[in-house]
């Protein structure tokens, strides 16, 4: 990991990765609506393991708009219930991405899986299958991991969905990896809010 004395690109990209996938996970798992912008951006980030680079992995600035939109409004301490989850959701997987860490062999075993996709040249295959290869992943290797992330909706759209969603949570757990490499940490949302959030407001998309 790098140390970092301000807050970079690649940092606030990271984390609006991290949120966009928390706040998707808390719209789909809620309400019928479609929320198909960058989707694809987010769970094909999981398999792009060979750069830290946030642009590289994520594309254009634009594909996170959502997610940065959803952080500065968590960041200016909006206490709609939709942010409170995203930001529960998020907290969640930066606190999965810390345990995972301190797992060498666990980190292996994901890393051993993420290659495969790669090698086999899945990338290619359908949306489809991208989801049901991600959820596959976490299933084996993350849900295991405590703290689990209870996710909060309606049991109708919680079925339908579970596919995605542990997609999604995998997606987010990623992003908190390269967050965490950027310099990122959960004080951080605390005690350099103010820094965070004029960061934000600054990042022209």
């Amino acid at each position: 990991m790098i140390n970092i004395t301000k807050i970079s690109d690649d940092y606030i990209m990271a984390l609006s990765a991290l949120i966009q996938s928390a706040f998707i996970v808390e719209k789909i798992a809620t309400s019928s609506k479609e929320i198909d912008n960058d989707l694809k951006v987010l769970l094909e980030s999981i398999y792009k393991t060979e750069t830290f680079s946030a642009e590289n992995i994520y594309g254009h600035k634009r594909n996170l708009s959502i997610g940065l939109n959803v952080l500065k409004n968590i960041l200016n301490g909006n206490n709609e219930v939709y942010l409170m989850n995203t930001q529960k959701y998020a907290l969640s997987m930066i606190l999965i991405q810390k345990n995972i860490s301190k797992i060498k062999d666990l980190q292996d075993l994901i890393r051993k899986k993420i290659d495969n996709y790669n090698e086999n040249s899945m990338m290619a295959t359908n949306f489809e299958d991208l989801i049901s290869y991600s959820e596959k992943i976490y299933t084996e290797y993350i849900a295991i991991i405590r703290p689990r992330v209870i996710i909060s909706g309606k049991k109708e759209f919680l079925e339908v969905n579970s596919s995605l969603i542990r997609a999604l949570l995998l997606s987010g757990i990623r992003a908190a990896f390269l967050w965490h490499y950027h310099g990122g940490s959960k004080w951080q949302l605390m005690f350099r809010r103010s820094e965070i959030l004029n960061k934000c407001n600054n990042f022209f998309i």
